[in-house]
């Protein structure tokens, strides 16, 4: 896929395995927004704060653009997690509240909407779940009903919304019907409870290193890949800690491991 000046950088693997591909993730990132096709689906698997929303957020700068809007639907109220006024104001987004937008001044050259329905605590947590699921379901069937714009459906806690909203029957549609207009791209931490369509239909997978192990069970629905390879190989992925939220927080972020299912294509990209 990345073709660099001096080749990629390779890692062993042992004899059994051979070698993978370390990418620099500018360069993976490009070449991914350059061959990215209409429809086509996206899963980023592992646990929190191992840097799947940061990574999602570069691969959508270079996926999403005017002709091809994209929306995020975010389940936490808003302001509690800066990573959406930064992906806000980073890929000229405006966040919304309820779907679908009311056009503005600007929105046309806008790369999408981030749907945050949540402004401030409900009374129960069944109320804020219902205002979710409402907001999310509309985005949901909105997006995927046009079949005239070419679209990005981002579901950025997927098993959220697949399970406490009760929504995995409307993101299986996507998923089910082949390539549709609208590319549905989830971020998942509890892989073992979302439907198997997540790991059947993307063309597109990311894997940071999940000590879990009914987790890593589900790779074997990936398809095309030896499922011990792929634990084998994310065990040994590099992690680094960083801080976050303005320096009161910390996370770890980690290497990934990149499938391209056509092909298939394997290859690992860095932190930086």
């Amino acid at each position: 896929m990345v073709q660099l000046a001096n080749g990629p950088q390779r890692r062993d693997r042992t004899a059994e395995y051979g070698t993978i591909d370390v990418v620099p993730r500018k360069d993976f990132c490009e070449e991914f927004g350059r061959e990215y096709g209409s429809g086509q689906h996206f899963t980023g698997l592992g646990p929190t704060r191992r840097g799947k929303t940061r990574l999602t957020k570069e691969l959508l700068a270079k996926c999403a653009s005017r002709d091809r809007k994209a929306l995020v639907l975010h389940g936490k109220i808003r302001g509690r997690d800066p990573e959406i006024p930064a992906m806000a104001k980073q890929l000229n987004m405006r966040i919304i509240s309820s779907y679908p937008p009311d056009w503005r001044w600007g929105d046309r050259d806008r790369k999408g909407f981030i749907l945050v329905p949540l402004t401030k605590p409900a009374e129960t947590i069944d109320m804020e779940n219902a205002i979710l699921t409402r907001e999310f379901r509309k985005g949901i069937h909105t997006n995927y009903s046009n079949v005239k714009d070419d679209t990005i459906l981002l579901v950025d806690e997927s098993h959220q919304a697949q399970e406490t909203l009760k929504l995995k029957k409307e993101l299986e549609g996507p998923l089910m019907r082949g390539a549709p207009q609208c590319a549905e791209w989830n971020n998942i931490q509890r892989g073992r409870f979302v439907s198997y369509h997540c790991y059947d239909a993307p063309e597109h997978i990311v894997i940071f290193f999940d000590p879990d192990l009914s987790n890593q069970k589900r790779y074997s629905e990936i398809g095309g890949v030896d499922p011990e390879y792929v634990k084998y190989v994310t065990k040994g992925l590099q992690t680094r800690t960083i801080k976050t939220n303005g320096g009161r927080d910390k996370a770890t972020i980690s290497e990934a491991l990149y499938i391209k299912r056509g092909g298939p294509t394997l290859m690992i990209v860095s932190m930086d």
